[in-house]
């Protein structure tokens, strides 16, 4: 009898702490909604109350935190003029993607594009939002990661909000017009198809390369990027191994140079957590031709190449007194010309010499000449074949690599120490202009650094298996 006696106190007990921390809360909620209802006749005295009772109060209090943007998102409104200036010129909701949205060939379109679908999102101006593809008629990967992304990190900060029960006004992006051939095969294999609703179609002429993010957070980061060079590389054979081809030796080891470095500078100048990675192998549409053409994009958001090395916390004060040195003697020569080349450009191209790197090892550095040299030695013999280009863009800057130029072997101090250039002029020297057609200064921002290569790959690389 005694214990049933302490059970039913111990349970009244319980039932009366509820009660109190009931009242407790409520009491709570009523002095909010007061101090609610006096902040708001502060600034309108005739304010009235009747549609808007506590137990409205009440419910919005219940609202879950509301969800941040994802990180990239966050570091593009960080920098103000992210991929082009801030825009409000919004007609209507239906964006058109211009004719060749592409970061290589159509440069400044497809920034501004970029721009004025983040600030629709961003602002929710729209409660539709159509993607209208009826004008374009080429896509490159670097452009479809870079909308991905974009769309991705915004469609998750929605659906957050909604799950929290806040208000979104944009209810709906749909992609429209999209029948062409050429834009089919990229979002159906490697685009937002793929990647934010995880559809697809299979093309027999495209073997796809699906995203790869790379993470810091990894704390096995190293063997990752193994992981992920040795992939790509084995993605490339296999897809040769359609055609029933294979890379010869040497051709296969500039292959691993060429994804190892671009893979590994990636991801130790980012000053974000991810790195990505995407891209498409297309077999040739033409009977008996003997050659495949790679496009691979790897790209990453933060800081660029200039603001790494103008950054007080570089530790290589060695390479930005030298650059600081190439500074004044361009500003003395008045090599320095408004939206053509300035310092940014300047640096950011003696950043891809021999040696040169932000950390204080000079064994470190030579990754960007070594993979430069990889790109062309994996096109084959014809400097220019219309179709390979490399181009590195970061911030205000791009460099295009066609074969037009290649590195050139140089000798430093008396020990005798070879090492290696790209100066992009006839004279091979770093302290003359670069060619304007290959060294480029962009009004428009890039907020990170993209590698974006096309390579054809044929048979004076290749051999029958």
């Amino acid at each position: 009898m005694k214990k049933k006696n302490d059970v039913y106190k111990r349970r009244l007990k319980s039932s009366h702490g509820k009660k109190k921390r009931r009242e407790k809360k409520l009491s709570k909620l009523k002095k909010g909604f007061q101090k609610f209802k006096s902040d708001v006749r502060k600034n309108n005295p005739d304010a009235e109350f009747i549609n808007f009772p506590l137990h409205h109060f009440l419910q919005k209090s219940r609202l879950l935190n509301k969800p941040e943007y994802g990180e990239s998102l966050k570091y593009f409104l960080s920098k103000k003029d992210s991929f082009a200036r801030e825009s409000s010129n919004f007609t209507d909701n239906n964006f058109i993607i211009p004719d060749r949205f592409s970061i290589i060939e159509n440069y400044v379109e497809t920034m501004v594009f970029l721009r004025k679908l983040f600030n629709s999102l961003h602002n929710q101006i729209f409660e539709e939002i159509y993607i209208d593809y009826s004008q374009c008629e080429q896509i490159d990967v670097g452009a479809s990661m870079c909308m991905d992304i974009i769309l991705g990190e915004f469609i998750n900060y929605y659906n957050e909000s909604i799950k929290g029960r806040h208000t979104i006004k944009v209810k709906k992006i749909r992609p429209i017009n999209f029948d062409h051939y050429d834009i089919k095969k990229i979002l159906f294999s490697i685009g937002a198809y793929t990647n934010i609703r995880g559809f697809k179609i299979k093309d027999g002429n495209i073997i796809e390369f699906p995203i790869r993010v790379g993470s810091k957070k990894n704390i096995n980061l190293p063997s990752q990027r193994e992981i992920d060079i040795t992939l790509t590389v084995d993605y490339i054979i296999n897809c040769l191994k359609a055609m029933n081809k294979t890379l010869t030796g040497p051709a296969e080891t500039n292959l691993y140079k060429v994804i190892g470095e671009v893979i590994q500078n990636a991801d130790e100048h980012s000053d974000t957590t991810n790195r990505y990675s995407i891209g498409y192998f297309e077999k040739p549409e033409i009977e008996n031709e003997k050659f495949g053409i790679f496009n691979l994009a790897i790209l990453n958001f933060g800081n660029t190449f200039y603001e790494t090395f103008k950054n007080d916390t570089c530790e290589n004060t060695e390479v930005q007194n030298q650059m600081k040195e190439l500074s004044k003697k361009f500003t003395k020569k008045n090599l320095f010309l408004s939206r053509e080349f300035e310092e940014e450009t300047l640096w950011t191209l003696y950043a891809l010499q021999d040696g040169v790197t932000r950390i204080s090892n000079w064994d470190r550095g030579n990754g960007a000449i070594r993979f430069i040299e990889s790109f062309y030695n994996l096109k084959g013999k014809d400097i220019n074949d219309n179709i390979s280009k490399m181009v590195i863009t970061t911030g205000h800057t791009r460099i295009i690599f066609d074969g037009t130029y290649k590195p050139i072997e140089k000798v430093r101090g008396k020990e005798g120490k070879k090492y290696k250039m790209m100066t992009f002029n006839s004279d091979g020297n770093i302290e003359e202009k670069p060619d304007s057609r290959f060294v480029k200064y962009e009004e428009n921002y890039f907020p990170g650094t993209m590698i974006s290569v096309k390579i054809r790959i044929d048979y004076e690389n290749t051999e029958n298996i």
